[in-house]
């Protein structure tokens, strides 16, 4: 969490008279003043560099210590916590996965010669961060930051299979799952048996669910925890058989998913003992 001074006061004229606003830009302060040359601070550092007096500084400290956003090395000395480093981690991540993910995706849009996207959870829907189009003139008309409902579509039904039970429930359990076609899922316990069916192959299909001529393979990208963080497919507009879906097609979808997930594990893994 570098900072591009080396000192900056906190006191109540920079953040406006709301005590709620004041509290949370020191405490974000307080955490912008760890980087690589300052690994660790005393209370006395902190209230040195932010302006506050010593039993301020301190109180802001213990609060950051008691949520997990500061570890105490020794008396009254303190890094960066876990949730600090994870809360980083993930910013970083969902920045730069679509940019790192982009030569993967260019080499599945290369293989099959079709058009292949990357997408997020974003509640009950996926939001479209990667899509590299082929030709095909049949090709939906979506862009980065497209949103889908995620029962319809391959990609959010690839995230969902992977989430736990209870997640999955709070996505779907008591909402109305609209039919986008006449081939759409709707019914809550066909939709639970069908992510069963996707968390034992490794893939999502589908079939005109979305859009009629349209048919998608997806398969999800975990982070180093395990957890699903994003999905790819590929979106095909033209006839083909199941056989090429699932021979062809899937495990290509699979191996490139598998390929990002590495990625985005060895990306985690650096940026956690750096």
């Amino acid at each position: 969490m570098a900072r591009k001074s080396n000192s900056h006061s906190l006191d109540d004229g920079d953040v406006g008279k709301k005590d709620g606003i004041q509290s949370v830009s020191r405490a974000l302060g307080i955490l912008e003043l760890f980087d690589e040359r300052r690994p660790a601070l005393t209370t006395s550092d902190i209230a040195t560099l932010t302006g506050l007096n010593r039993a301020t500084a301190y109180r802001f400290c213990r609060t950051l210590l008691n949520l997990g956003y500061l570890e105490e090395t020794s008396s009254r000395t303190f890094r960066p916590g876990l949730k600090a480093i994870s809360l980083a981690r993930a910013a970083l991540s969902s920045r730069e996965l679509p940019e790192m993910a982009r030569p993967y995706l260019q080499r599945l849009r290369e293989s099959t010669g079709e058009t292949v996207n990357m997408a997020l959870l974003n509640g009950a829907e996926v939001v479209y961060v990667a899509r590299l189009l082929n030709d095909d003139l049949l090709a939906l008309r979506l862009f980065v930051g497209s949103r889908l409902p995620v029962h319809a579509t391959s990609l959010g039904r690839a995230i969902l299979a992977f989430l736990p039970r209870e997640e999955i429930e709070a996505i779907i359990g008591d909402r109305e799952l609209e039919a986008v076609t006449q081939y759409t899922i709707t019914d809550h316990d066909k939709l639970v048996r069908e992510l069963d069916l996707i968390r034992s192959r490794g893939y999502s299909l589908n079939d005109e669910e979305m859009v009629l001529g349209i048919r998608g393979v997806g398969a999800p990208v975990f982070n180093a925890a395990g957890r699903p963080i994003a999905a790819i497919n590929v979106s095909i507009a033209r006839p083909l058989d199941k056989t090429e879906l699932r021979d062809v097609i899937a495990p290509q979808v699979v191996e490139t998913a598998r390929a990002i997930s590495t990625l985005v594990t060895e990306l985690a893994i650096d940026f956690y003992h750096r």
